[in-house]
């Protein structure tokens, strides 16, 4: 199966069962932003794993399975990222130049929940794209195949999601304060 075929049957797949899949990863992740992430997440993987599905079987427990298993593991980095974040703070900041050196770590980790309510603020597709981006490294091309878009509408997409989200974390990241930063 060439690759616009397995758009087309994706995408087709979404189409049919993307609100099947979000209430089920709502139900496990009791999230609604994290369960729209999880939704796009559930189709790019059906999307890099669709040689392996066996169109002899039916589609929905497949995409369930993926569902369950992407929803499960999100459920355990947050437990760990609670767990551990608090942890690992404590410990690089007692080293002499760690990574917070002398800056409260509570502050680093106030600012990943900010970026994270910002990217919760966008609209699917725009956060998905930036997602893909700089989360996961892929190029344009990449993300316009993952997405349905062209190239140009992942630019446009990416450049007004990153816009939005200046906007929005303006407060929480004041100039001076961004400036400091990258001193």
């Amino acid at each position: 199966m060439n690759d616009s075929d397995r758009h087309r049957a994706v995408a087709a797949a979404y189409a049919a069962h993307s609100d099947d899949v979000y209430r089920l990863a709502y139900a496990i992740l009791r999230d609604p932003d994290d369960a729209v992430d999880a939704t796009q997440d559930v189709f790019v993987r059906a999307f890099e794993r669709w040689h392996r599905y066996d169109p002899q079987r039916p589609l929905r427990p497949w995409l369930h399975a993926i569902t369950s298993r992407l929803a499960l593991d999100r459920l355990r980095r947050r437990r760990v990222r609670r767990l551990a974040i608090p942890a690992l703070a404590r410990e690089v900041a007692a080293q002499p130049g760690g990574a917070y050196a002398g800056r409260d770590p509570a502050v680093t980790v106030l600012r990943h929940e900010s970026i994270e309510a910002a990217l919760a603020g966008l609209q699917p597709i725009p956060r998905a794209a930036v997602l893909l981006r700089h989360r996961y490294g892929y190029d344009y091309a990449e993300i316009g195949a993952l997405l349905g878009l062209t190239t140009t509408n992942v630019g446009a997409v990416l450049s007004r999601a990153r816009a939005a989200l200046r906007a929005r974390l303006a407060d929480d990241f004041p100039p001076s304060q961004r400036q400091e930063e990258h001193a």
